[in-house]
């Protein structure tokens, strides 16, 4: 039978050997938030992103960690997936981001919290320190106008265009504002950047620009598109303009051009080319009503805009410049016209001719210009009777303008003064030395001894 007596002595074994066996300690993560980064100025309806770094120390295994983004603001942001899990299975930091989009122009303090939290600890909570701003969205306004509402062929037509930021001073810039118009069948540009760039407009900061445009052979209504796109606020706004076209009633007969080839009323005159562009015989082509003309030579190679062998040309008067009148000259109206197709050009010069009224330029004298790269350019212009010509190597529009008349001052006459011819000054007489006799130095050396040897004795006997 066990007595308690031998219980006892085994009880205290047990516990001297519980007591010198080694015990295993717990121990527990921590988790630290460092850092909340994000924009300081965003726009009304527009995404950023917001990061945040976590660091966890004292891993002893795989832990799970509950990362959440908090609105501060109350309600002017919302955030897309809040939490997110992140795992960690060693001492280390990770970054975390959100996409979060602004809801409400205004400015927030601290509108932004970062929690962390895992089964086995919670981070202390970070605010953010950086001031938010959301600004309200630009808004873009356009208006899109032209100067006729219907045209012949070889009309131009000036397109004006304006775009304005309608946003306060305080909203958003819109940026990479682009303007870009679509022609219709028929219609060339004749001046006007390809397309505008404007690279912000504040809020109310408006931005203009315009085209000509030529009707070369319009149809019976035309539709002029304008397409305005941008980054911010983004998108595509749309304008048009209808311009109907006017069908012209036939000239019998029309206007002859040089060779053979006949002109329309409509100014329009067909081209001899060969599948090269070479024009097989020299044509005259003139327009309706016969005041302009442009003669292209045989053997001239001629294209269009696009590189094709060019086979028709149009002389059309246009009813409105496409800029103002240059400084320093007149315009009469009647006196431009529109040479086409736009682009065309020429390996050897053409002559282009424009008749005038010579009441028109009494007392002024007629230059003709052409309209290249925005700018008016004076030619080389000759004048006979009442008929300009200037050589060209391309079509454009031309212009005759009224410049002063150069008056030529007649030189005068100027009586010569008569030369007066000096007297010739006598040079100075040069005089040689003469080269001595030996004989002669001889003679007097010897003269001089028998002086002073006399001299002497003369001398000494008179002493004595």
């Amino acid at each position: 039978m066990i007595t308690q007596k031998k219980i006892l002595p085994i009880i205290l074994v047990l516990a001297l050997i519980a007591g010198t066996m080694p015990i295993a300690s717990a121990t527990t993560s921590s988790l630290s938030i460092y850092s909340i980064s994000h924009d300081s100025t965003v726009v009304k309806q527009e995404s950023f992103t917001v990061e945040s770094s976590i660091t966890a120390s004292n891993v002893g295994s795989t832990i799970s960690v509950t990362v959440t983004l908090l609105d501060n603001t109350g309600g002017a942001l919302s955030i897309t997936n809040a939490e997110q899990i992140i795992q960690f299975t060693t001492n280390m930091t990770k970054t975390v981001q959100w996409t979060v989009t602004a809801n409400t122009a205004g400015t927030y303090s601290n509108p932004l919290k970062v929690t962390a939290t895992s089964n086995e600890g919670t981070a202390p909570p970070k605010t953010s320190d950086i001031s938010l701003i959301i600004q309200e969205r630009p808004v873009l306004e356009v208006t899109f106008t032209r100067d006729k509402t219907s045209v012949s062929a070889g009309d131009s037509v000036r397109l004006d265009f304006t775009i304005m930021n309608s946003a306060s001073a305080s909203a958003a810039d819109a940026t990479n504002v682009i303007a870009s118009l679509t022609l219709p069948s028929g219609w060339s540009r004749d001046s006007g950047s390809t397309s505008y760039t404007f690279a912000t407009l504040s809020g109310g900061e408006s931005k203009s620009g315009y085209w000509t445009v030529s009707a070369d052979s319009p149809g019976a209504s035309n539709t002029l598109t304008l397409n305005v796109q941008s980054t911010l606020p983004g998108g595509t706004i749309t304008k048009t303009v209808t311009i109907t076209g006017i069908t012209p009633t036939p000239t019998p007969g029309g206007v002859r051009g040089g060779g053979g080839t006949s002109s329309t009323a409509t100014g329009e005159t067909s081209i001899p080319t060969t599948p090269e562009g070479m024009v097989k015989s020299t044509v005259t082509a003139s327009s309706a009503n016969g005041k302009a003309s442009v003669t292209i030579f045989e053997g001239t190679i001629a294209k269009d805009a696009a590189g094709n062998p060019l086979t028709k040309v149009t002389v059309n008067p246009s009813s409105a410049l496409p800029a103002g009148v240059p400084s320093g000259l007149n315009y009469v109206t009647g006196y431009a016209y529109n040479f086409g197709p736009a682009g065309a050009t020429f390996s050897e010069p053409v002559q282009i001719s424009i008749t005038f009224d010579t009441a028109d330029f009494e007392g002024k004298t007629p230059v003709i210009y052409s309209y290249e790269a925005e700018a008016w350019k004076a030619l080389d212009t000759t004048v006979v009777g009442n008929k300009a010509t200037a050589m060209v190597n391309h079509f454009s529009i031309f212009v005759l303008f009224a410049a002063p008349k150069v008056t030529l001052t007649p030189t005068p006459i100027v009586t010569p003064t008569p030369t007066i011819t000096p007297t010739p000054t006598s040079k100075p007489l040069v005089v040689l030395p003469v080269k001595p006799s030996w004989g002669l130095i001889i003679g007097i050396i010897i003269a001089v001894v028998i002086v002073g040897a006399a001299a002497y004795y003369y001398y000494t006997k008179k002493k004595a």
